[in-house]
């Protein structure tokens, strides 16, 4: 007979361990606003234990449409302790995209908050399983809206109690896409506790670290931040909007050790005026992602956070993740996005979907132990993504990057197949493009798209942003930028613009900017 049963500690377990081990440690600041951790706990467990009185079962979702805020991360976890699924949403969502997504997911119940129920107002009549008392607000209650604060009130701030495992889902994020429904990750608590042993060990957070949010809760980037820091003990400094200057304050004040950026916002914070008089030496860690670091502002941020280590992140939400840090760049690896983490299994497949030698360039596929369960409620999508190893029939993702391995294991990315430009049957990377305009002087950001053209198909067309005062023609700017590439590579043009379209994460949305120009031609732009 077994004695003892072996305890999956997964990370809501975990987080309830901090309230006897460090309980007047600061564990969540927002604003003005900060709890300790046996504050927090009893939050998180207040927020469970009012989802189960009102019903909730196992594996019901509960929809968040909330910026970041205190509210959000306590009912994210209290969700999951539950045993609810935790489906935070993009507040910035068309109206059509929100209805589909809280549909699409089944949910039980919305929480918003001022600014945003209104948005849910506007659809409810759409919504197919959320019963009327089960829409909350943080702010004013209403007829329609029931007050967040006075629901906690009366639930108890206890375990629950609810046994979970790691086969359970922990949430559901979905993509910021711009047409039809967006895809919705459902990834288990297992490989959500993925996030902290792997991604917290790569960039060492540990109790001690103090980390600053600048991304939206409801990206999945903000999880590589989130998770590790609350599975340590350590605390989250919540920033409920990104704004430089602010972040300069708060790192200055929360002695902040650790951050989470995408390229836009480092831009902007090297930016700022008077960066020079900001106390910026607590900070240790610095990890960049979701879109790629153009080589001189990775050489601005090094230069401007001399005593932090640069971490580049690359990979899928989907499936696997690479990370690359100051060892790999002694090494000579710059320009790489470094080497496998979660024990990934990354590999290079070609146009016939057969696996190519390291060297050989094609499309990057993976997984690891951090691999979703698929999109929710959307096998078709999924099956699009599979790719089948012949010998074990193990599902791989295709992350849709063309990339290469060189002899020591370190991945490449070289472009992106929707990115592709087949100008009279010749393949051009856009990223090569734009790694040549970029290092222009007057240029912030750039893209490169393909554009109709009668007689190759296709041609280049670069798109770019100037720096503030900069000045420079668009034909100046198109015979600098040919002068240093190959001459199937040139562009046909460059137009300037003030702002890119972009996801929650900061991507370039380039279908978005391809669009005008392919909607009056038979091909469907990719």
């Amino acid at each position: 007979m077994q004695l003892i049963d072996s305890p999956e500690l997964i990370v809501t377990d975990v987080i309830a361990t901090h309230t006897r081990l460090r309980p007047n440690k600061t564990a969540v600041v927002c604003g003005e606003d900060r709890l300790t951790w046996a504050q927090f706990n009893a939050r998180v467990d207040k927020v469970a234990n009012a989802l189960l009185r009102d019903g909730l079962k196992k594996g019901d979702k509960v929809c968040l449409l909330l910026q970041n805020s205190i509210a959000m991360l306590e009912a994210m976890i209290g969700t999951a302790r539950a045993g609810g699924v935790t489906v935070p949403l993009n507040v910035m969502m068309a109206r059509d995209s929100l209805a589909k997504m809280i549909n699409n997911c089944e949910a039980q119940f919305v929480i918003a908050n001022s600014e945003t129920k209104g948005q849910v107002d506007e659809i409810r009549g759409q919504l197919d399983n959320v019963r009327a008392a089960n829409f909350f607000t943080t702010g004013s209650a209403d007829d329609d809206w029931a007050s967040y604060e006075a629901w906690l009130e009366a639930a108890p701030a206890h375990d629950p109690n609810v046994k979970l495992t790691f086969a359970d889902s922990f949430s559901i994020v979905y993509s910021s896409g711009t047409t039809g429904v967006p895809k919705g990750m459902e990834h288990s608590h297992f490989a959500r506790l993925m996030y902290p042993l792997c991604v917290g060990k790569e960039i060492k957070v540990d109790r001690e670290s103090v980390s600053i949010m600048t991304t939206p809760l409801y990206t999945n980037g903000s999880f590589l931040t989130m998770l590790p820091t609350l599975y340590f003990g350590g605390t989250l400094v919540l920033m409920q909007k990104f704004e430089a200057c602010e972040f300069l304050r708060l790192v200055a004040r929360e002695r902040c050790t650790n951050v989470f950026m995408v390229p836009t916002q480092c831009i902007l914070v090297m930016a700022v005026e008077d960066f020079g008089d900001a106390d910026t030496t607590s900070l240790d860690r610095i990890m960049v992602s979701g879109s790629p670091l153009a080589r001189h502002t990775f050489d601005e941020l090094r230069a401007k956070f001399p005593h932090a280590q640069l971490f580049e992140m690359y990979g899928m939400s989907e499936a696997f993740m690479t990370c690359i840090g100051p060892p790999d760049y002694a090494r000579g690896k710059t320009g790489s996005v470094g080497q496998a983490i979660y024990g990934a299994d990354i590999r290079i497949i070609g146009d016939d979907g057969q696996e190519l030698p390291w060297g050989e360039i094609g499309e990057v596929i993976g997984r690891s132990a951090a691999l979703m369960n698929g999109y929710y409620n959307d096998a078709e999508r999924t099956w699009e993504l599979l790719w089948r190893e012949p010998v074990t029939g193990a599902a791989f993702m295709r992350s849709g990057d063309i990339g290469r391995f060189d002899d020591d294991g370190y991945l490449y990315v070289v472009g992106r197949k929707k990115d592709m430009i087949i100008s009279g049957g010749v393949n051009i990377f856009a990223t090569d493009i734009e790694a040549a305009f970029i290092t222009h002087s007057a240029v912030s950001e750039v893209a490169a798209i393909g554009i109709p053209h009668e007689k190759w198909g296709e041609t280049p067309l670069l798109l770019a942003i100037l720096n503030k005062g900069a000045s420079v023609s668009e034909a100046d700017l198109m015979a600098w930028g040919d002068a240093r590439l190959g001459r199937f590579q040139r562009v046909s043009a460059v137009e300037f613009r003030d702002a890119f379209p972009r996801n929650a994460l900061d991507k370039i949305l380039k279908r978005e900017l391809r669009e005008p120009y392919w909607k009056d031609q038979e091909r469907e732009i990719a």
